[in-house]
Parts: structure tokens; C-alpha cells; sequence
């Protein structure tokens, strides 16, 4: 496996949208904008999309603020980009995201999936087949990163202003997890939560 910079090969001035601004989603945004990207955050939550902002969001899209429609959120960005991203990451895994993640590239663009779905799509979700066959859209999968490529994300953060603890929005004592996990559960979590206090 490998982390979704590397599954669909960004580089220096392509158009990234991120779907959904968690640890992931910004973790994301960061690594896009260390590689030259010009990247793109969706989140129906402002602190997110403020926070995706500081790490090198270039554009920002809360779906809550467009009409409801099936295409708002992909007609938005094609809009902000020209006629869509090279790249669309969906880091949240609802049917909704991925859906709007697939229809946000341009002909030839690629999809890549890193959030799995909820208990609602049960790990399915319905797609545009025959607008990604028309527009040769490419589906990807991206799950973990292996420790071999460990080195060169050492690398790229050694050679770029990438700050991985401004992605930290908490300190926890381990007693604290599996209430936050519940809390992740409802979205209730923004940033990346670190434990860095354990009983004995």
C-alpha cells in the first residue's frame, strides 16, 4: 500500500481536493502542499476548513453553504479549478464524499479512497460508472502507510516547512481513549488527538 500522494503521483501545481478535514483529511492537505499542490479542503465544519486553511489549503468548500442538489459540491469545484482537480481524496468515507470526491476530477483525474465506509454503507457505495468511463476516471485505494516508505516521508519533511505537530489539537491521558474514539465515532474530533500521558 501506498499513501495516497504517492497511489495517484501529485505534483508541483495540481489541483488536490480533500474531502473531509480530520487527521486524515489534513494530514492530507499538509502533504499536498509540501508537494507543490495546489490543494483544496471540503468540510461542512468552518474550524476544519480554518484549520485545513493554515496548513496550506488554497481553497475551502463547506457544502452547507451551496443548494442541495447531487452535483453541488463537485459543480463548485470544478468552478474554483477550472474544470475539476487532477486528484480527489475522500478521507471520510460516506457514501456522499465519495460520491462527491469521484465527480470533482477533471477527464483523466484520479479518486483515491482513504476512508472507509460507516455502518450505513456497510463498505458499499454506489458510483457514476458510466460518467467515470466516459470521462476516464481512475478509482484508487489507499490504506496505511508501510514503514518501507517511512524514509521518504522522513525526507520530505526534513526538506520541506511539513510540521506534523500542527496537526496535534490535543494531549490525552490514556484513560481518555475510548472516550474519544466514541466522540470520533460522531465527528465530535478535530486535528489529530495524541496520547502523551500513561498509567502504570
Amino acid at each position: 500500500h501506498r499513501p495516497p500522494q504517492t497511489r495517484a503521483g501529485i505534483g508541483g501545481g495540481d489541483w488536490l481536493a480533500v474531502h473531509g478535514s480530520g487527521g486524515v483529511g489534513l494530514s492530507t492537505v499538509q502533504l499536498g502542499d509540501a508537494l507543490g499542490a495546489r490543494v483544496l479542503a471540503v468540510d461542512v465544519d468552518e474550524e476544519a476548513l480554518s484549520l485545513a486553511r493554515d496548513l496550506g489549503a488554497d481553497e475551502a468548500v463547506n457544502p452547507s453553504d451551496l443548494g442541495d442538489g447531487e452535483t453541488a459540491v463537485p459543480d463548485r469545484i470544478r468552478t474554483l479549478t477550472d474544470g475539476g482537480v487532477d486528484v480527489s481524496v475522500d478521507a471520510l468515507g460516506i457514501a456522499e464524499t465519495c460520491r462527491n470526491s469521484v465527480r470533482s476530477v477533471r477527464p483523466r483525474g484520479i479518486h483515491v479512497q482513504v476512508g472507509l465506509t460507516t455502518e450505513a454503507e456497510r463498505g458499499e457505495v454506489s458510483l457514476p460508472t458510466d460518467w467515470m468511463t466516459r470521462w476516464e476516471v481512475s478509482f484508487v485505494g489507499s490504506r496505511g502507510m508501510p514503514p518501507t516508505s517511512y524514509d521518504d516521508l522522513f525526507d520530505l519533511i526534513e526538506a520541506t516547512d511539513v510540521d506534523p505537530a500542527a496537526l496535534v489539537s490535543d494531549e490525552l491521558a490514556l484513560s481518555e481513549v475510548s472516550k474519544r474514539l466514541a466522540a470520533m465515532g460522531e465527528y465530535d474530533a478535530r486535528g489529530v488527538e495524541v496520547v502523551t500521558e500513561f498509567s502504570r
